[in-house]
């Protein structure tokens, strides 16, 4: 059977672009540019031969059509996700490598405590260094860093805790596009969102 359908790069940038309702952050998620994003939506929206957004000037959203057809698209993705963890025990095995900067006082270890008791199912290590050149490398997965960057071919969550949690102003967990939204991932984000209390 074939399926007829837009191609898998259009459907990501929509996907992303519909649960952000920003290019920016979809292209920061998906490791390329706003205009990249902003050119697949536009190629989306002529092979389906509907509009699927609202752009305005400092706003995006989902037209009705878009609205019927993003969460047909997010449970497509997730379901290819969560078939590949059990078609893979590699990856779903495979550790995740965090690397948290040594500015932060005590938060490794502490940060480490409490991801291993909220999930235990996780495996992560944690290595006291920022080093941007590591995380494009491949040696490290995500980077907590200092600052909020810009960090242009990486997907960018911005902490607004960092102080109460690190003793720092500003704080950014820069990670590979690729991993962007893994279970890791979702787990050190709201970990790192959490109260500390």
């Amino acid at each position: 059977m074939s399926y007829r359908m837009p191609p898998l790069n259009y459907l990501r940038a929509f996907e992303a672009a519909a649960r952000h309702l920003s290019f920016k952050h979809a292209a920061n998620e998906l490791g390329v540019t706003r205009g990249a994003i902003a050119q697949q939506i536009k190629k989306l929206e002529a092979a389906c031969g509907k509009k699927l957004f609202h752009r305005h000037r400092n706003t995006l959203t989902l037209t009705k059509l878009g609205e019927l057809y993003f969460p047909h698209i997010s449970s497509a993705f997730r379901t290819i996700s969560e078939a590949t963890e059990h078609l893979a025990p590699a990856l779903r095995g495979r550790v995740f490598q965090l690397g948290i900067a040594p500015a932060f006082p005590q938060a490794g270890s502490e940060f480490a405590k409490r991801l291993r008791r909220s999930a235990p199912e996780l495996k992560v290590q944690i290595h006291a260094t920022d080093d941007i050149a590591l995380l494009r490398e491949g040696s490290v997965d995500a980077l907590l860093r200092v600052g909020a960057g810009p960090y242009p071919s990486f997907h960018v969550e911005h902490l607004s805790f960092a102080e109460e949690f690190c003793g720092v102003a500003t704080a950014a967990l820069v990670t590979q596009p690729g991993l962007a939204g893994c279970r890791e991932h979702k787990a050190i984000v709201q970990l790192l969102q959490a109260p500390t209390g």
